[in-house]
């Protein structure tokens, strides 16, 4: 029985975890075959042929990679290392830009537009791209369409004009989704979103099998967390009232 693409993602990441370079390879090439437009699986193949010292191939992944998007920071920095035919010693992701940080991160639930695309085709921690037209900010998938996923909620798009109006560096991740809607991670080099009291909590654990986040498990809706939180705020401040008046 073949894999599904989130199974097969979730088995190449954490190959690539464990420095299982080989059977990272065969997993990449497994997704592609299911998918051809799948830019994650290309850096991925990329990053496991240059850790093999196989120069030649990790040039042809990651040029393909910048054939769809020309100015991929990964690739583009991986090139380098192609070219000079040196290996750069692998590390775990760093997952900071996963970290929901109050004022510097904020999540967002997006029910995707494009037709053909749903939260199976998208890795976990997959980057994604914003666009800007005017005041209003839409999602892309990194493929070779750049499809669109969908536009941010105003109040969102507003605090990520205020950080890149101040040169704040923006950066958008898938997190989790099921079917057509899919959770996103947004984070600003700047604070420029809500504080809320939260605990900061990280969405990567480990690499073990159990530890692998169920991207199916992780959506829920934004908005209802906001009238959450404004809600038990009015509840809190009725009570002080009644304090003082007793």
């Amino acid at each position: 029985m073949s894999l599904t693409l989130s199974e097969l993602q979730k088995l190449s990441i954490k190959a690539a975890l464990n420095k299982n370079w080989h059977e990272a390879i065969e997993h990449n090439l497994q997704i592609l075959s299911q998918d051809e437009s799948n830019l994650d699986a290309r850096l991925r193949l990329g990053i496991s042929y240059l850790q093999l010292e196989d120069f030649k191939n990790a040039k042809k992944y990651y040029s393909q990679v910048l054939e769809i998007d020309p100015i991929n920071k990964i690739a583009l920095e991986k090139m380098k290392f192609v070219k000079e035919k040196k290996i750069q010693e692998f590390v775990v992701p760093d997952t900071d830009k996963l970290l929901k940080e109050p004022g510097n991160s904020i999540e967002a639930s997006l029910e995707i537009l494009t037709k053909g695309i749903t939260s199976e085709k998208f890795s976990f921690a997959e980057e994604l791209t914003i666009k800007i037209k005017d005041k209003a900010i839409s999602v892309h998938k990194n493929d070779q369409k750049q499809s669109l996923i969908n536009y941010l909620p105003d109040a969102i798009a507003k605090a990520i004009l205020k950080a890149i109006g101040k040169k704040g560096e923006i950066d958008v991740k898938f997190i989790g989704g099921k079917d057509k809607k899919i959770k996103v991670i947004i984070t600003s080099s700047i604070s420029v979103f809500p504080s809320e009291k939260q605990d900061i909590r990280p969405y990567v654990k480990s690499s073990d099998d159990s530890d692998i986040p169920d991207m199916g498990e992780m959506v829920t809706d934004t908005e209802d967390k906001v009238k959450e939180t404004d809600e038990n705020s009015r509840s809190e401040e009725e009570e002080e009232s009644q304090s003082d008046k007793e």
